[in-house]
């Protein structure tokens, strides 16, 4: 198995990391352009919608009734038209330059990573801070459904980050380690 330099452009055999990256991308580009989008559609008047996704939002609503289409939708409105039509673009920038072995990668990736776990951070925190005041019940069951399903962005988009952050602290060192 040959490995191609960074920004060689070459098709080599992808390294297994690159592999689960590519994988976590291709999960949050079929996330955002079914559900997130079918939110985005509907998010006005989604509590009336019938279907598997506005079923989803319902349960999601025990945790967060905006993503319901109750209360003050425009903060998940705003934060999902970023992730569903800039971000998604993004994404697919980061899987080509993965797949041709691009030397921007790692800094769209960690511009990525960090900026979706940060909007999953701030979201939570916005929520928090405010005493959840768009959860209908203050019961363990709703902070559950509130934030079991945010989780993979959550965690996902930091090891994205946490990666091309290794990477840099990696290539930093051998640059240190050569020059002293």
């Amino acid at each position: 198995m040959t490995t191609a330099q960074p920004g060689a452009g070459s098709r080599s055999a992808l390294a297994r990391g690159d592999r689960l990256v590519l994988g976590f991308l291709g999960f949050s580009i079929a996330a955002a352009f079914t559900v997130e989008l079918y939110f985005l559609l509907n998010f006005q008047d989604i509590h009336v919608q019938t279907g598997s996704f506005a079923r989803l939002f319902e349960i999601y609503g025990a945790g967060d009734r905006t993503y319901y289409g109750e209360g003050d939708v425009h903060l998940p409105y705003a934060l999902e038209t970023i992730n569903v039509f800039a971000m998604q673009i993004l994404n697919c920038l980061l899987g080509y330059a993965i797949v041709r072995h691009r030397s921007w990668r790692h800094p769209l990736q960690l511009l990525i990573g960090t900026y979706l776990a940060g909007s999953v951070v701030l979201y939570f925190w916005h929520a928090h801070v405010a005493g959840y005041p768009d959860m209908p019940d203050h019961r363990l069951w709703n902070y559950f459904i509130f934030y079991a399903p945010n989780l993979p962005w959550l965690v996902g988009n930091a090891w994205l980050a946490a990666v091309s952050y290794r990477y840099f602290v990696r290539r930093e060192s051998a640059t240190t380690d050569r020059s002293v």
